[in-house]
Protein backbone atom coordinates (compact mmCIF):
# COMPACT_ATOMS: atom_id res chain seq x y z
CA UNK A 1 0.00 0.00 0.00
CA UNK A 2 1.53 3.32 -0.95
CA UNK A 3 1.65 6.25 1.49
CA UNK A 4 -1.42 8.02 0.05
CA UNK A 5 -3.55 4.88 0.28
CA UNK A 6 -2.23 4.24 3.79
CA UNK A 7 -3.14 7.77 4.91
CA UNK A 8 -6.59 7.42 3.38
CA UNK A 9 -7.08 4.10 5.17
CA UNK A 10 -5.79 5.61 8.38
CA UNK A 11 -8.64 8.11 8.45
CA UNK A 12 -8.79 11.43 10.31
CA UNK A 13 -8.35 9.85 13.76
CA UNK A 14 -6.26 6.79 12.88
CA UNK A 15 -3.04 5.96 14.71
CA UNK A 16 -0.66 7.40 12.10
CA UNK A 17 -2.45 10.73 11.95
CA UNK A 18 -2.78 10.86 15.71
CA UNK A 19 0.93 10.06 16.16
CA UNK A 20 1.80 12.94 13.82
CA UNK A 21 -0.58 15.24 15.69
CA UNK A 22 1.14 14.30 18.94
CA UNK A 23 4.58 15.00 17.47
CA UNK A 24 3.51 18.42 16.21
CA UNK A 25 1.68 19.23 19.44
CA UNK A 26 4.80 18.44 21.49
CA UNK A 27 7.00 20.56 19.23
CA UNK A 28 4.65 23.54 19.51
CA UNK A 29 4.23 23.07 23.27
CA UNK A 30 7.96 23.06 23.88
CA UNK A 31 8.41 26.13 21.67
CA UNK A 32 5.60 27.89 23.53
CA UNK A 33 7.18 26.97 26.88
CA UNK A 34 10.44 28.54 25.78
CA UNK A 35 8.71 31.74 24.73
CA UNK A 36 9.20 34.73 27.02
CA UNK A 37 5.56 35.75 26.63
CA UNK A 38 4.06 32.51 27.89
CA UNK A 39 2.01 32.12 31.04
CA UNK A 40 2.55 29.08 33.22
CA UNK A 41 -1.14 28.09 33.34
CA UNK A 42 -1.48 27.98 29.54
CA UNK A 43 1.74 26.01 29.15
CA UNK A 44 0.53 23.52 31.76
CA UNK A 45 -2.68 23.08 29.75
CA UNK A 46 -0.66 22.39 26.60
CA UNK A 47 1.40 19.70 28.31
CA UNK A 48 -1.82 18.20 29.72
CA UNK A 49 -3.31 18.13 26.22
CA UNK A 50 -0.21 16.33 24.95
CA UNK A 51 -0.61 13.64 27.60
CA UNK A 52 -4.31 13.30 26.75
CA UNK A 53 -3.52 12.91 23.03
CA UNK A 54 -0.92 10.25 23.79
CA UNK A 55 -3.40 8.35 25.99
CA UNK A 56 -5.87 8.44 23.10
CA UNK A 57 -3.24 7.04 20.73
CA UNK A 58 -2.45 4.32 23.26
CA UNK A 59 -6.05 3.09 23.06
CA UNK A 60 -5.69 2.76 19.28
CA UNK A 61 -2.08 1.54 19.00
CA UNK A 62 -0.44 0.27 22.19
CA UNK A 63 3.15 0.31 20.93
CA UNK A 64 3.09 3.79 19.40
CA UNK A 65 0.89 5.03 22.24
CA UNK A 66 3.26 3.80 24.94
CA UNK A 67 6.17 5.56 23.24
CA UNK A 68 4.20 8.78 22.77
CA UNK A 69 2.86 8.69 26.32
CA UNK A 70 6.33 8.17 27.80
CA UNK A 71 7.57 11.19 25.84
CA UNK A 72 4.55 13.33 26.80
CA UNK A 73 4.83 12.42 30.49
CA UNK A 74 8.57 13.14 30.46
CA UNK A 75 7.99 16.52 28.82
CA UNK A 76 5.25 17.44 31.26
CA UNK A 77 7.28 16.28 34.26
CA UNK A 78 10.26 18.32 33.09
CA UNK A 79 8.03 21.39 32.88
CA UNK A 80 6.64 20.61 36.34
CA UNK A 81 10.15 20.44 37.80
CA UNK A 82 10.93 23.82 36.23
CA UNK A 83 7.70 25.17 37.76
CA UNK A 84 8.70 23.64 41.15
CA UNK A 85 5.73 21.25 41.06
CA UNK A 86 7.77 18.32 42.33
CA UNK A 87 4.96 16.05 43.51
CA UNK A 88 3.18 16.24 40.15
CA UNK A 89 6.47 15.65 38.33
CA UNK A 90 7.18 12.58 40.44
CA UNK A 91 3.69 11.22 39.70
CA UNK A 92 4.35 11.54 35.94
CA UNK A 93 7.84 10.04 36.18
CA UNK A 94 6.46 7.04 38.11
CA UNK A 95 4.09 6.18 35.26
CA UNK A 96 6.84 5.94 32.63
CA UNK A 97 8.41 2.55 33.57
CA UNK A 98 5.00 0.88 33.19
CA UNK A 99 5.01 1.88 29.51
CA UNK A 100 8.13 -0.04 28.52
Amino acid sequence: MDRIEHRAADGPDGPDRLAEQIRLHRMLTVRWALSWECRTARVRELFDEGVALARRLRRQDAVAGDRALATALTSRATFQVAAKEFTAALDDFRQIPELH
